[in-house]
């Protein structure tokens, strides 16, 4: 059997750095796929990973042992790379050996009913998803379970196709839950780090809505700005809330909440107008906490938006082929530097999205 090495960046214990190990890779199976990464995301999302989980607020946190991680762990699911290996039964695969492809990281049991839908990442059985169950690309070759979770991206710039596969499709499935928006909507977007970033571009770039953007950092505020915020707020300021309804004629119809922080939340509710919808992206962490007669005397929607589907996926590069996507910030930095990386991250010390060059 032909056997490669993978060269990984992984932690052996939550809480602790990752460091470079090698791996065996045997030859492709059934409708398998091998990737050499070329670049792979950071996501905010890594953070919690490498510590062991999501912050339930009152003590609680979530456990990713417990859905499914192992240790040791190799993160990073916004990979772009070329593929180089097909399993013997992927005859039908989307791309040819050779050509680059943006990975779809979240992959389900392929069975259920929402793998059936197509919404592979909210499986009601097992996820498999890259980065967290399965291998990521925080490496020099990443195996994908499945060849069909492989987009081409032609000319796309492999950096900015590897963040679609993430902070473009989170962004663009909030957003879809929107519904159709006007140049009469007023959408806030409550922070502006990689994710919510992509959402002002986003939103500038497919709809006409006035887009008010929110975050603490006056470095993300005036990039906001740049990418089509009609005006920036930063959250710490006295009654802010109330000057930026005053601001806005108390009639912003949406909040994207991409902090998802007890905080955050809570702005994003006092901000939107009677009929108003919340949508709530981020994984900070903590509870949400509202009056239950609010939902019914405001006729307030909450909901919540888990990354994108792989036809999210599709349409998105499909989109940035046909046009020119504001190019959100990127800090390219080679995967040898990814514990200082994520420290970097955790400090906010960079507006946008930082990649990995292995």
């Amino acid at each position: 059997m032909n056997v490669r090495c993978a060269h990984r960046w992984a932690f052996s214990a939550f809480g602790g750095a990752l460091a470079e190990r090698t791996d065996d890779l045997s030859a492709p199976s059934g409708d398998e796929a091998t990737v050499r990464v070329t670049h792979c995301g950071i996501c905010h999302s890594d953070l919690h990973f490498v510590a062991g989980g999501f912050d339930l607020g009152q003590g609680q946190k979530t456990s990713i042992t417990r859905a499914g991680a192992t240790l040791p762990l190799t993160m990073g699911h916004e990979i772009a790379g070329e593929l180089v290996e097909l399993g013997p039964q992927a005859g039908h695969a989307p791309a040819s050996i050779g050509e680059r492809v943006v990975v779809y990281p979240w992959i389900g049991c392929g069975a259920c009913g929402a793998c059936e839908r197509g919404d592979d990442h909210l499986c009601t059985k097992v996820s498999r998803n890259l980065g967290l169950q399965l291998p990521g690309g925080y490496a020099d070759l990443v195996r994908v379970p499945h060849a069909r979770y492989l987009v081409p991206i032609g000319t796309l710039d492999p950096a900015r196709a590897a963040t679609l596969a993430c902070a473009g499709i989170t962004a663009m499935g909030a957003i879809g839950k929107l519904g159709p928006l006007t140049a009469e909507h007023r959408v806030a977007v409550i922070g502006c780090g990689g994710v919510g970033m992509t959402a002002v571009a986003l939103l500038k770039a497919t709809t006409p809505a006035q887009v008010i953007a929110i975050d603490a950092d006056a470095a993300k505020r005036a990039a906001a700005l740049s990418y089509g915020a009609a005006s920036a707020y930063d959250p710490a300021e006295a009654d802010v809330a109330r000057a930026i309804q005053k601001a806005n004629g108390f009639d912003i119809a949406a909040a994207l909440d991409f902090v998802g922080s007890e905080t955050s939340s809570a702005l994003a509710v006092a901000l939107v107008r009677r009929t108003g919808h919340v949508v709530i992206v981020g994984l900070f962490g903590g509870e949400f906490r509202m009056p239950l007669p609010m939902f019914a005397l405001r006729s307030l929607r909450i909901s919540g938006s888990y990354v994108g589907s792989l036809a999210d996926l599709r349409a998105l590069v499909a989109l940035a082929q046909r046009i020119a996507l504001p190019p959100t910030p990127l800090h390219l930095r080679p995967l040898a530097q990814v514990n200082e990386a994520l420290a970097d991250m955790a400090a906010g010390r960079f507006v946008g999205r930082t990649v990995l060059l292995p």
